[in-house]
């Protein structure tokens, strides 16, 4: 997210939003909700947002990433929660959005393999060694050992 302009004073009242890949402060639409509702995901509903698609799982990896979609512009919220703090930017329009996504897709790949390590189970973990043998290019006996070559 390079070439983010520095923050300006009234920044709890703006977010970033990318529109045309250039960044710039914007009224935040969601911010204008808070205090009319209990809860952050309220007041992003009641700015219109419902979800549209999201990665991780809050606690079980270090960033989860869950966007958010609206008619109107800002048409999409990104919303960041990482173990101590959220980040917030919106994307103008679907263009927008799929290049930020682009720009987060190493990170989000990488979300997506750690969420699915978390979550396996002991039945499916011979379905990740099969995985990562495969990407190491290694065979295995019958036994369960490394044949070397």
């Amino acid at each position: 997210m390079s070439g983010i302009p520095v923050h300006e004073v009234d920044r709890h009242r703006q977010a970033w939003v990318l529109k045309a890949d250039q960044w710039s402060l914007a009224q935040d639409p969601v911010a204008e909700q808070e205090g009319k509702y209990r809860g952050y995901t309220e007041a992003i509903k009641a700015a219109g947002y419902t979800v549209w698609t999201g990665v991780g799982e809050v606690y079980m990896v270090p960033l989860t990433l869950t966007v958010w979609a609206r008619p109107e512009e800002p048409s999409f919220l990104f919303d960041l929660e990482g173990a101590a703090e959220t980040q917030i930017v919106y994307a103008a329009s679907l263009p927008d959005a799929l290049t930020l996504l682009n720009q987060l897709a190493p990170t989000l790949q990488a979300l997506a393999v750690t969420d699915q390590i978390a979550h396996a189970e002991p039945e499916t973990m011979s379905v990740l060694a099969d995985v990562l043998d495969k990407l190491h290019d290694r065979r295995r006996g019958k036994n369960g050992s490394v044949i070397q070559k």
